[in-house]
């Protein structure tokens, strides 16, 4: 059985898959969430092998990304890691592997860079 962290990892995987458009190669979540875990903001963007486009997230149970997102944050807290405040988690779904970056400064968007 995989730790706490990782299931929710997993989730967040399986649900950014659901939401990708179906030729996506890999999938990129660019979260941010404030330090309370209370608010956030995500931007999606999809990677054909050809070129990559910005999607937008339509799915009615929404919430329950934020739900994952703020679960990892917290899980993370609990076990005297800092808050993260920005998170990129990749899903390369031809290897079906996932990989997440942390930031723990004011949360930035790729699209204010």
């Amino acid at each position: 059985m995989d730790s706490t962290d990782i299931e929710i990892s997993k989730e967040i995987g399986q649900y950014l898959y659901g939401i990708a458009p179906k030729d996506a190669k890999t999938i990129l979540m660019i979260a941010a969430l404030s330090l309370k875990g209370d608010v956030a903001q995500f931007e999606f963007y999809s990677n054909n092998g050809i070129e990559e486009h910005q999607f937008y997230n339509k799915d009615p149970g929404r919430v329950k990304l934020f739900e994952l997102a703020a679960a990892h944050q917290r899980f993370l807290v609990t076990n005297n890691q800092p808050a993260w405040l920005r998170c990129e988690f990749m899903v390369n779904v031809d290897l079906d592997t996932f990989s997440m970056n942390f930031g723990y400064e004011d949360c930035l968007f790729s699209s204010l860079r």
